[in-house]
């Protein structure tokens, strides 16, 4: 499971527990989780048009832990 924060068009942060988030070819991000049979399911998704930025928390290099930049564009997934 991992930490995922993402900073939304209206000015809020939200923070939300995911085992993945990812950025579609159309711009969506998605969260989602893994039931214990391995099949993923989709937690929310939000439209491109909603979400400024994604991080991810985890270790900086050779450091402590902290809010970790995903792409600010095309398609990726992070876990």
């Amino acid at each position: 499971m991992a930490v995922f924060m993402l900073r939304l068009a209206h000015g809020e942060d939200t923070v939300v527990e995911a085992d993945a988030a990812g950025r579609t070819a159309t711009g969506e991000i998605v969260l989602e989780r893994t039931d214990r049979h391995g099949r993923s399911e989709r937690v929310r998704t939000y439209r491109a048009d909603t979400v400024t930025a994604v991080y991810r928390r985890g270790p900086a290099e050779g450091g402590p832990y902290r809010w970790i930049p995903q792409p600010p564009d095309g398609t990726w997934w992070c876990y």
